[in-house]
């Protein structure tokens, strides 16, 4: 009985390690993405950057609080300077079957800003943005990130790359009016943070799963004591 206890005890801590805190990493680093952080090419309007990633990228629910992307191997220099603003909605459109001209329209009825910041300067190794915690319920549908820039500044691209698909696979797509090469397997290498399980209230299951946490830890306290 005690080795069953201590078995369920060392599940529980780690579920509930991941409730409060855990990372997720979709796509895979296959080449290096200029596009939003460097800039537009030449002739090109450079102003809205958009995302899609399947939610079969997700195991369940993620309330997510932070956004990473990371600088491609051997690539230095400054960001695109700009306001960026990113916000996030859940779409019921495949990511490979978005508009490449009417962004807009690609954008979900629950769109909602995760975070507007100032870039400038060298280009960070991971570039983080931290903003209003979105609530990403894989079953509703896909996943959509939109990153708009105003008042970017210099033509052409800055020559900084962060990792990207460069088309392969299904996991994330891109559409953007910074260049060329849009559609299915295109898209950054993309960090979704996770660590505010205080924040929202556990699931009925949840709930009745960390209480027999709580229980498989007295009955493993007891053991202790009558083995003793």
């Amino acid at each position: 009985m005690k080795k069953a206890a201590i078995a369920i005890f060392s599940l529980c801590c780690v579920s509930l390690g991941t409730l409060l805190g855990s990372s997720l990493t979709v796509g895979t680093d296959n080449a290096a993405n200029d596009f939003p952080f460097s800039g537009p090419f030449y002739g090109y309007a450079g102003t809205d950057y958009q995302e899609a990633y399947a939610s079969s990228d997700f195991s369940g629910p993620i309330e997510i609080t932070g956004i990473d992307f990371f600088l491609g191997d051997g690539f230095t220099g400054n960001l695109y300077s700009g306001t960026y603003t990113l916000s996030l909605s859940i779409i019921s459109s495949g990511i490979g079957s978005l508009s490449s001209t009417n962004l807009s329209g690609n954008l979900g009825s629950d769109d909602t800003v995760f975070e507007t910041v100032a870039l400038s300067g060298a280009a960070p190794g991971t570039l983080t943005f931290t903003g209003t915690p979105f609530l990403y319920d894989p079953s509703l549908g896909n996943l959509l990130l939109d990153i708009s820039v105003a008042g970017g500044s210099g033509v052409g691209s800055t020559g900084v790359a962060y990792e990207d698909n460069n088309g392969v696979g299904t996991q994330v797509a891109r559409y953007q009016n910074f260049g060329g090469g849009n559609g299915d397997g295109f898209g950054m290498v993309t960090e979704f943070d996770s660590n505010s399980g205080a924040a929202v209230a556990p699931e009925p299951a949840t709930l009745s799963w960390l209480l027999g946490c709580g229980l498989a830890g007295l009955l493993f306290r007891r053991s202790r004591r009558q083995t003793c």
